[in-house]
């Protein structure tokens, strides 16, 4: 039995002399391993499908609930990433976040859409890429039902002016006033330059605020889901 995928390669092992065992997030079968046949030869035919980053069309072979991969067509391997640092770190930490979010064979055409358009804007735009991350990272916890109310305090509704505070069991920020016992605080700058990146604002360039911002969001989805972006603290320290 073959299938026909749209997929973005998120990671790759070693596996035998010549292959490689795939995970591939897919728009039609959400996340699953693949493995790629003598795609480690120099001159293997499918050899860009093993490469992370890459966005292809592909004929999967499924036996005994297994998958290999027989041809590829591909769309965009986003090659400027692999030309610069934080590109190149902004990307894989994308990745590892799709894979360490989303369990295996969820399909998620919203969430397959946000990585599809990160890595282009990420490839072919001029954005800072840290401000692209931290965007990406919002829409995540958007589609995926952990949204963060940035837009006001979530507990007296009213504009928050000064120290904030981070309620990660009610997915919002407080004011000084209405935080409670455990909530972290951060400084209103970092908050006024998430707002601005939330709401489509990639211009802003503040790399104090920045970094702040992917400790914030690292912090948050550790919490609510268990996801330790091992990748945030090199970026962080670029």
């Amino acid at each position: 039995m073959t299938e026909k995928v749209n997929g973005i390669t998120i990671r790759a092992v070693n596996y035998k002399d010549s292959d490689k065992i795939l995970t591939v997030f897919t728009l039609e079968k959400g996340k699953v391993a693949v493995s790629a046949r003598g795609v480690r030869k120099a001159n293997a035919k499918m050899k860009q499908i093993s490469e992370p980053f890459c966005f292809a069309e592909s004929i999967l072979a499924e036996k005994s609930g297994r998958f290999t991969v027989t041809e590829i067509n591909s769309f965009d391997a986003f090659y400027p990433i692999r030309c610069d640092l934080k590109k190149f770190y902004a990307g894989t930490i994308a990745l590892e976040l799709t894979d360490a979010f989303l369990p295996d064979g969820l399909v998620s055409e919203g969430q397959f859409v946000l990585l599809v358009e990160f890595l282009k804007k990420l490839a072919y735009k001029s954005f800072n890429p840290i401000n692209l991350l931290l965007k990406f990272f919002y829409d995540v916890a958007l589609e995926n039902g952990y949204l963060i109310n940035l837009s006001a305090c979530g507990r007296c509704g009213g504009q928050i002016t000064e120290r904030v505070f981070l309620s990660v069991k009610d997915g919002c920020c407080v004011c000084e006033s209405c935080k409670r016992q455990g909530e972290n605080g951060f400084s209103i700058d970092t908050y006024l330059f998430l707002k601005k990146i939330a709401s489509g604002n990639l211009e802003e360039e503040n790399q104090e605020f920045a970094k702040n911002g992917l400790r914030f969001f690292g912090y948050y989805f550790n919490k609510v889901a268990g996801v330790n972006l091992k990748s945030l603290t090199t970026l962080i320290d670029l």
